[in-house]
């Protein structure tokens, strides 16, 4: 690994911060000396853009290698500790290296003393910090950027894998049970288990296709529901109640696919289901951009075996597209979910 590992794109700032800063530094520094000792103007901007370009190049050069050294976040309390003491090093030996050059070559008739020496030390040093300063910000900044940009990604890539895995476990599970109550029908009533097949055929289709759709409208998501409650409804009888109140224009907003239907079969699987207590399951309408369902709540007494991906599934959706997530509402008697409907942008 050689010495220009980590490359610097740094073209516009080099050259702009170059001229920049030697005119601050001639206009600061110099001005009343050229003013009093009648120095040549071009000599004095000259002498001080090569005096900048030497001390911004040192500087660029120990900032290369404190990357290459250490590099990322995780080292920026090294990096900028090396960074502080090379350049107090560095800057007294080019103070020393200047006020033997200035006084050796006569440059500007004068002698320089040992107090001069401190001074031009501790102007370089100045200067030296302000450009590391710079960089050192630029580099930071962009590398908490992208640390936080990986763990974003990463943290997206996690919960699409949990949606996958969410939308491969409903397939099954849901087939299986809807086989069994066929298997029960075929004898009793084959009209009856004629309409099943058919609303069966809907429902999985509809799942098969769903899983290619981020967000689906609502209308859509009913229509699947219907079809999934005489499901239910075939299973359970008149044990588990649905009604829907949603108006035409919120029918149009959109929603992720199997959002209600997760809904619903939590509610069917964690309560009570008896024809003396028939489950009672609304859907409606809030302020226009809100879709509830709620339920009667009447809790089993043992608990039911979960694949824990109910809730948490429905909210990780909503997290991977930046939306509010689900909102519970619990009462005594009543168990609500209010999910937000997000606006149609083909519309």
């Amino acid at each position: 690994m050689g010495w220009r590992t980590t490359r610097l794109d740094d073209r516009y700032l080099r050259w702009v911060g170059m001229i920049l800063l030697s005119i601050l530094y001639t206009t600061a520094v110099n001005l009343p000396a050229m003013i009093e000792q009648n120095r040549p103007w071009w000599k004095q901007y000259l002498t001080d853009f090569i005096f900048v370009v030497i001390c911004w190049t040192i500087s660029r050069e120990i900032i290369i290698l404190s990357r290459r050294l250490f590099p990322g976040v995780k080292h920026t309390v090294r990096r900028v500790l090396m960074l502080f003491f090379s350049t107090v090093i560095v800057a007294f030996a080019e103070g020393f290296l200047i006020v033997y050059f200035f006084n050796y070559t006569n440059y500007y008739e004068l002698s320089f003393t040992l107090s001069d020496f401190f001074y031009t030390s501790g102007l370089i040093l100045v200067f030296s910090i302000m450009i590391i300063a710079i960089y050192e910000s630029l580099y930071s900044l962009g590398e908490w950027n992208k640390l936080a940009m990986e763990a974003e990604a990463l943290k997206r890539q996690n919960l699409q894998s949990q949606l996958e895995s969410l939308k491969e476990q409903v397939k099954p599970h849901f087939l299986f049970n809807s086989l069994s109550t066929l298997i029960g029908l075929i004898d009793e009533d084959k009209d009856r288990a004629k309409k099943f097949v058919e609303e069966l055929a809907f429902v999985y289709r509809y799942l098969l296709q769903s899983s290619e759709k981020a967000l689906i409208p609502l209308s859509e998501e009913l229509a699947f529901i219907k079809a999934y409650y005489f499901l239910l409804k075939t299973r359970f009888d008149e044990r588990v109640l649905l009604d829907i109140y949603v108006g035409k224009e919120t029918a149009q907003l959109m929603i992720p696919p199997l959002t209600l239907q997760i809904l619903l079969e939590n509610a069917v699987k964690h309560n009570v289901i008896s024809q003396e207590n028939p489950l009672r399951v609304v859907i409606s309408e809030n302020n226009g951009n809100k879709v509830v369902l709620s339920n009667t709540l009447q809790r089993r007494a043992q608990s039911v075996v979960s694949t824990q991906t109910g809730l948490a599934n429905l909210a990780a959706k909503y997290q991977l597209m930046q939306q509010p997530g689900p909102e519970i509402i619990e009462t005594p008697d009543k168990f609500s979910v209010q999910i937000t409907l997000i606006p149609n942008q083909t519309s």
